[in-house]
């Protein structure tokens, strides 16, 4: 079972890397603004009450300066929050570049893409690194800064609420009570009370807001499904039917979206009402100093003011719960990510794959077996060596194809060892082969940049490959494996290699969408433009032995599961050999 790692694994690497100088510089530009943040908002709750008591006493003497100090704080502090939002966005923008390019390099990079699809490990892969990361760094720095920002301000209120308030004096039982700053017990009472019962209401917003990041990347997924496989779609008439899945997807996402909804309204109605309740509270627990003349109109503004402050950095935990549980759904789905490719970069195989001086390929005490652990294959000792051209055979679900990709290095479930010659290319063309969308050119030097090739090469390996027709077409863009028929797409992939003259050549029924007369002409191309070239080939069709020196029959035996099987040898060639297999019939 998989194990998602601590949330530290996906927030610190960016602050561990060599970027994180500038990083740590610009997050604390952004924390020093916050301080002068509050010392602003203090300058400016005092002025305001100064500048009420002017206004009562018409004293015009204190209220034109007081006025255009008050003017000039508000456009300091209006000036230094907008530097501080460019600064915010723009290590947003660094963080998610540096960690959207590390999640690629790792996907593609080590063949984790490969593994996470055939296994089914995870889901959306993609949409987890283009629109999670991009939702997740921004969310992140402003719950940071936020929480940061709050730690001042109630520190700062908090002091200065207490100086305002002054002690509360009343009786009660007989017995005289006082109480000094009772307006900052109040007001952390007050959002005491707030989050708990946002907590209360909203709980299952965590759960819902992760199964609805899951729902839209499974509906989406499923479009772009119907749209790769429109032509094959339309030849079963099979439109309605996609119509139906998608509409069952769609009511998955409606039925979570409805949920998270209403859960939200939960949330936010519950608060509202709560804080309709208490807003007349501030006022209320001032007016008895006022009444008693122990504070001025202009006082009464400041504490109102104050007690407003300290409330709304409070109430930031009430206000930020349902943003909360949606950056913990993020999190969560970012750490799954994280374990699956932790999983493929750390699965273990008895398999070995790697590379030595000779010059041929080996294949050395090399056994397969299903994901299911049921054996497949056995193969004592096999080599390949530069020139020959192995022609492997048959029946189905016998291991052909199981063998090409565990030399491929896409099968890990074996044990063995598979040997390639050292700085030698190796090229493998399964059944249908990638054609990217751009230029043809682009098209037929993958995986090479086009720059790599001339125009002129890659005109004499179309024309090789029985495709004179598109040698005009090189710059032409288009989407190729929708526009090219099957035999178009294969003889491509066979114009591809003679492009690329690999030293070793493996093809998995390659040429089966091509007629026998052109699939002649291919071989026959390949043969003639790759004479140095090992070719091995997975392939049914009797007339492609005459384009083999050796051939290796894997036949599974009814009566004996483990029985031992010999190479045989098609036609005799002087550097004739055999290799021991034993098929495992299951």
């Amino acid at each position: 079972m998989r194990v998602r790692p601590g949330a530290w694994a996906i927030l610190t690497p960016y602050w561990r890397s060599s970027e994180r100088w500038l990083a740590f510089a610009l997050l604390g530009m952004m924390l020093s603004i916050n301080l002068g943040s509050a010392w602003f908002s203090v300058e400016a709750n005092r002025v305001t009450g100064e500048f009420t008591d002017a206004l009562i006493a018409i004293d015009w003497q204190k209220i034109k300066p007081l006025f255009i100090f008050s003017f000039s704080l508000g456009l300091g502090a209006m000036m230094i929050t907008w530097i501080n939002v460019l600064g915010n966005q723009y290590l947003a923008l660094r963080w998610r570049t540096w960690m959207t390019l590390r999640y690629i390099r790792r996907w593609t990079g080590t063949r984790a893409y490969y593994d996470i699809e055939r296994e089914g490990t995870l889901s959306n892969i993609d949409q987890r690194i283009a629109d999670d990361v991009n939702e997740f760094i921004p969310t992140t720095l402003n719950f940071f800064l936020s929480l940061v920002s709050v730690l001042i301000n109630t520190v700062t209120y908090t002091v200065l609420l207490w100086s305002l308030s002054g002690t509360l004096r009343f009786t009660w039982s007989g017995a005289a009570w006082s109480i000094p700053g009772y307006m900052v017990y109040a007001a952390y009472l007050a959002i005491f009370l707030q989050v708990a019962l946002s907590h209360w209401l909203g709980k299952a917003l965590i759960s819902l807001n992760m199964q609805q990041q899951n729902a839209e990347g499974d509906f989406r997924f499923l479009g772009v499904q119907l749209r790769e496989n429109a032509e094959q779609i339309a030849f079963y008439q099979g439109g309605q039917r996609e119509g139906e899945r998608l509409i069952q997807r769609f009511s998955r996402v409606r039925a979570i979206a409805l949920a998270v909804i209403l859960r939200g309204f939960n949330v936010s109605f519950g608060q509202s009402i709560f804080s309709h309740f208490l807003s007349p509270l501030p006022t209320l627990l001032a007016l008895p100093q006022l009444l008693n003349g122990e504070i001025t109109f202009g006082d009464m503004t400041r504490i109102h003011m104050a007690y407003g402050s300290l409330g709304s950095t409070l109430s930031y935990f009430m206000q930020a719960y349902q943003g909360f549980t949606r950056w913990l759904a993020l999190t969560n789905r970012l750490r799954d990510m994280e374990a699956a490719l932790q999983t493929v970069e750390q699965k273990p195989s008895a398999l070995r794959r790697h590379s030595h001086d000779s010059p041929g390929f080996e294949c050395r005490d090399l056994r397969l077996y299903k994901p299911d652990a049921m054996p497949l294959t056995t193969i004592a000792f096999w080599q390949v060596l530069p020139g020959e051209r192995w022609l492997i055979r048959g029946a189905s679900g016998v291991g052909k194809s199981t063998l090409l990709r565990a030399c491929a290095g896409l099968w890990k479930w074996g044990a063995g060892e598979i040997v390639f010659a050292r700085n030698r290319k190796i090229f493998f063309l399964p059944q249908k082969s990638y054609l990217p969308v751009g230029t043809l050119k682009a098209a037929l030097c993958y995986p090479e940049n086009e720059a790599a090739f001339s125009d002129e090469a890659c005109r004499q390996a179309l024309i090789a490959a029985a495709l004179p027709g598109m040698a005009t077409l090189l710059g032409s863009e288009d989407r190729w494996q929708h526009r090219l028929s099957g035999g178009e797409q294969q003889r491509v992939a066979i114009a591809r290699v003679l492009l690329h003259r690999p030293a070793f050549l493996f093809l998995d029924e390659a040429t089966s969408a091509l007629d026998p007369q052109t699939e002649q002409v291919v071989y026959q191309a390949l043969v003639t433009g790759l004479p140095e070239a090992a070719i091995v080939s997975v392939a049914h069709h009797e007339a492609l032995g005459a384009f083999h020196t050796h051939q290796l029959t894997l036949t599974a035996s009814e009566e004996a599961p483990e029985a031992q099987k010999t190479v045989v040898m098609r036609p005799p060639a002087p550097r004739a050999r055999t290799a021991t297999l034993r098929e495992d019939k299951v």
